[in-house]
């Protein structure tokens, strides 16, 4: 390559953006005129300018659409919010003017935040969508357990809570723990053990449950001893961890 296309290599790309000076530009023409590997070269320069331009139109558009998804969904969200509202304010307007009782109030307002966990959590959540549902759905569904066990004065709560859970965790656990907001907590760590030892506990807590209910010495000294293996098994990867890094 001579000295003289290496020179006007360096200041084409000014030339392609316009910012060059006169004179620089009629040299630069002269030149191309001349050189078919220059013109070929500037012609480079303008192809990938143009394909950066339409990769940054591209990503400007898809930060457009996702704002507008987020302002929809959110708008969705809280449509959907009010409508579930609607009928615990009839409730407890017609209450209060009859003057009855509220206690199957806090019945139907934990029953629609069962139903709230499953509908609107999904539609406002922005990212991770399973996660938040799983949280929310079983926090509503913990706080409808306890309420109906308040009302009708039974001492179920414990054993349908435990179970619950145990069940919730079999399911859904092994796709929760693949989330994001947990990926610190079990980075480097087998996910199956983890996984594994959470049921093993959850499931010893349940047994548990029911044995104090039944007042069964035997069967509460072994869920005693699987859960004490499943906190053990727990501690064993966070330890393990631990010591790797």
């Amino acid at each position: 390559m001579k000295k003289e296309c290496e020179v006007i290599r360096d200041i084409l790309p000014l030339y392609a953006d316009d910012a060059c000076s006169d004179a620089s530009r009629e040299i630069i023409e002269e030149h191309l005129k001349e050189c078919q590997d220059c013109a070929a070269y500037l012609e480079q320069i303008r192809a990938s300018e143009a394909e950066d331009g339409l990769k940054e139109e591209r990503k400007q558009v898809i930060e457009n659409q996702a704002r507008r998804f987020k302002r929809r969904s959110a708008a969705v969200g809280s449509a959907t919010s009010a409508v579930f509202m609607i009928p615990i304010l009839i409730y407890l307007v017609v209450n209060l003017i009859s003057g009855g009782a509220l206690s199957w109030f806090f019945v139907m307002v934990a029953g629609m935040l069962v139903a709230a966990s499953l509908i609107v959590v999904p539609i406002i959540a922005p990212r991770d969508k399973l996660f938040w549902t799983f949280c929310a759905f079983t926090g509503s569904l913990m706080v409808l357990l306890a309420v109906c066990s308040l009302y009708t004065h039974g001492t179920w709560f414990l054993i349908a809570a435990s179970a619950s859970l145990f069940g919730l965790s079999v399911v859904f656990l092994p796709f929760v723990i693949k989330a994001k907001p947990l990926e610190k907590l079990v980075e480097g760590r087998k996910k199956s053990s983890i996984v594994l030892a959470v049921d093993a506990i959850l499931f010893g807590n349940m047994m548990s449950m029911i044995s104090l209910n039944i007042k069964s010495f035997f069967l509460t000294a072994v869920t005693a001893l699987l859960t004490i293996a499943a906190i053990g098994l727990l501690a064993f990867e966070i330890i393990r961890k631990g010591r790797d890094k």
